[in-house]
């Protein structure tokens, strides 16, 4: 399985929901796992949609959209129940079939807004 391979299947499979389970198998170490499930929790109907993805050597970078309903604990926020949609853009380093690291950023601000969790400041301009 190639490295861009092995981030499809963990993009479809384990972040989409098809395949959960596969988590074990295409995770190296507990941390990616924790990350993982405490996402897959927070929004159990998680929907991943994939814009560009690029494969060099044994990294892949991809750009993301996410979408789901809060219905469990995010980032220290208690269910609201509410809708969202956010950009993420990840970067994983596969390593014998195995996503070994991530570095993943979601447009959290977006997110919060979205669940309630924070409110935009209006700026003032020059």
């Amino acid at each position: 399985m190639t490295p861009r391979d092995v981030v499809v299947k963990y993009l479809s499979d384990v972040l989409g929901g098809a395949r959960p389970e596969s988590a074990e198998e295409l995770l190296a170490n507990d941390e990616l796992e924790g990350r993982t499930n405490r996402l897959r929790n927070a929004f159990p109907d998680l929907e991943i949609e994939t814009h560009v993805l690029l494969a060099e050597g044994d990294l892949v970078a991809a750009h993301l959209a996410g979408r789901g309903t809060h219905l469990g604990l995010y980032q220290g926020v208690p269910p609201t129940g509410r809708a969202w949609e956010a950009r993420c853009t990840a970067v994983y380093r596969i390593k014998g079939a195995r996503i070994a690291e991530a570095w993943v950023t979601w447009d959290t601000l977006s997110l919060m807004e979205q669940l309630g969790a924070v409110e935009r400041v209006a700026t003032v301009s020059a």
